[in-house]
């Protein structure tokens, strides 16, 4: 598991095994799907569910993919019905939905430390130290997610369990890391700095991620940041 995801985290609620099954079909469904949208002005308004008309104005501004693939999403149904959100990884942004589409929140995140859209295949089961910083990679793909408990009892959402991917409140515990201070600069340069998990504020986690996806499975996507929207998800 990576750093972040060893902290003492657990399974999702319900049998591990068949939720390894959801996750692979998720990310085996990569080919199909990938999404993320807009870019906001603040961490402060990022955090506040959008007054009506809010939405509109945040996807106008937001790059002609991002807003290609959220228009996508919602065109197909890829998302099931099911609350959504969408990681743009080249400005370090997240934005989540409820099953409707409508705009949530957004903020500034934290992603891994290196660049790139596939991270090795065992990276779930290696010990930290076998961790190359080259290899510290936010893999892009649509997985199936659902929230669980790390050991000290707090929430988290299970990105891809298997891979050990999740998003969770920012990791203080190494102050040399800055990670608050990575969050409100106002450039996304110095926002990959994890182990390829997915750190959002504290209060984004509480008051938009956890009540979306309580009582739910919701989809991810992860925008590719090397390669073209459709050499990641043909059709999309």
């Amino acid at each position: 598991m990576t750093a972040e995801a060893r902290e003492g985290a657990t399974a999702p609620t319900g049998s591990p095994t068949a939720w390894r099954r959801r996750l692979r079909r998720g990310a085996g469904a990569a080919g199909l799907a990938l999404g993320l949208l807009f870019a906001v002005s603040s961490t402060a308004a990022a955090r506040q569910q959008p007054a009506p008309g809010q939405a509109d104005a945040v996807e106008r501004g937001a790059s002609p993919a991002v807003q290609r693939l959220k228009s996508w999403v919602l065109e197909t149904g890829d998302h099931q019905g099911l609350p959504f959100v969408l990681i743009d990884k080249v400005n370090a942004q997240v934005f989540a939905f409820n099953r409707d589409g409508r705009l949530l929140g957004a903020t500034p995140v934290l992603l891994g430390l290196a660049r790139g859209d596939i991270a090795p295949p065992d990276i779930g089961d290696r010990p930290l130290s076998a961790i190359a910083p080259e290899e510290r990679i936010t893999p892009s793909g649509r997985f199936v997610a659902s929230t669980g408990e790390n050991l000290s009892g707090k929430s988290i959402l299970w990105i891809d369990y298997a891979g050990a991917l999740s998003l969770h409140p920012v990791v203080t515990a190494r102050p040399a890391d800055r990670r608050l201070q990575r969050l409100t600069t106002p450039t996304s340069e110095d926002n990959r700095i994890s182990y390829g998990c997915v750190n959002v504020p504290a209060a984004f986690y509480e008051e938009i991620i956890a009540p979306a996806f309580r009582d739910t499975a919701g989809i991810v996507y992860i925008l590719p940041e090397d390669i073209s929207i459709a050499e990641a998800f043909p059709g999309a």
